[in-house]
């Protein structure tokens, strides 16, 4: 699996042809995206690197991904953002010879709780003062 030696579960999310062109849609719980990328598919983790925030619902236009929420925009297959911040993490994609696509949906991270998220995004914070 592409971006990480997490476990994961594959999951079947269709006909290649059935996938829309215009928009990336959730597989699984929605901890991942597909987009039809031509005649093939690629998938990514469920998270825009601007904000975490999900690109379920993103539109494709031009070959280039736009995040729904504030519309950073992600070049496809690779997902690298076309400012330079980074590229979305792959998921592996399988399609068989009947057109049938499966995505790798990993594991979900473990649960955080409000105290760890707090200390974790004061730090960086005390670090700029």
């Amino acid at each position: 699996m592409a971006g990480g030696g997490d476990h994961a579960v594959r999951v079947s999310v269709g006909r290649v042809e059935d996938l829309p062109t215009d928009r990336c849609v959730g597989a699984g719980d929605g901890s991942v995206v597909v987009v039809r990328h031509g005649d093939s598919v690629v998938a990514f983790r469920n998270r825009c690197l601007h904000e975490d925030s999900s690109l379920v619902g993103g539109r494709v236009r031009e070959g280039r991904l736009a995040c729904p929420q504030h519309f950073w925009l992600y070049e496809l297959p690779e997902g690298r953002h076309t400012g330079g911040h980074g590229t979305l993490t792959g998921v592996e994609v399988e399609i068989d010879d009947l057109g049938e696509v499966a995505v790798e949906v990993p594991d979900p991270a473990p649960a955080t709780s409000i105290r760890e998220w707090l200390l974790a995004h004061a730090r960086p914070w005390e670090r700029r003062r």
